[in-house]
């Protein structure tokens, strides 16, 4: 693959990702083997990338390999585990998350947009809380403040994130 064909599926994995790891996420229920198909999507990405349409949508495309390797995996589990979910089924997640991908592309940058304007003690909570998943009470500590005050200042930080997210990405959450 060349270099500008490189670009162009870093630039398109990087937005596709978070959608395809959900998707992923959604079908397989363990942690460690939904990651390893995430992985084994990227490099079959890259492999087939050559014979990707790029007049076509790429989310489409990542989903229906995701989907392939999903299911692959499903089958490999399901001969020491009875799998719970129907192909059908497994069909119309996949057209959900087609449809409601492209959606969050927004909410998340918008997020990144606020989290530019938090000040850095309450991007520090957050990510203490998120980044890091410490429980309130490590997160205390770490800044130096009571339990109760960390809880605090994460909820209102969440609050701000809330409504900063659904001002800049058009109203278009519900949450």
């Amino acid at each position: 693959m060349h270099s500008q064909g490189s670009e162009q599926l870093a630039r398109l994995w990087t937005e596709s990702q978070p959608v395809v790891g959900a998707y992923i996420h959604s079908l397989v229920p363990n942690f460690h083997q939904a990651e390893d198909v995430l992985q084994q999507v990227a490099v079959m990405l890259v492999r087939e990338f050559d014979k990707y349409d790029a007049s076509r949508p790429f989310l489409p495309w990542a989903l229906g390999i995701a989907r392939n390797l999903a299911m692959a995996s499903r089958r490999t589990a399901a001969r020491s585990v009875e799998c719970c979910l129907s192909d059908d089924l497994v069909g119309r997640i996949q057209v959900a998350f087609q449809e409601q991908g492209d959606s969050w592309a927004g909410v998340r940058q918008a997020l990144r947009m606020c989290m530019k304007k938090q000040p850095q003690k309450v991007v520090e909570v957050l990510k203490l809380r998120y980044a890091y998943d410490l429980k309130y009470g490590d997160v205390a500590k770490r800044m130096g403040i009571t339990d109760g005050a960390a809880r605090v200042m994460l909820h209102r930080a969440r609050e701000v994130l809330r409504r900063c997210i659904q001002q800049h990405a058009g109203g278009t959450t519900k949450w």
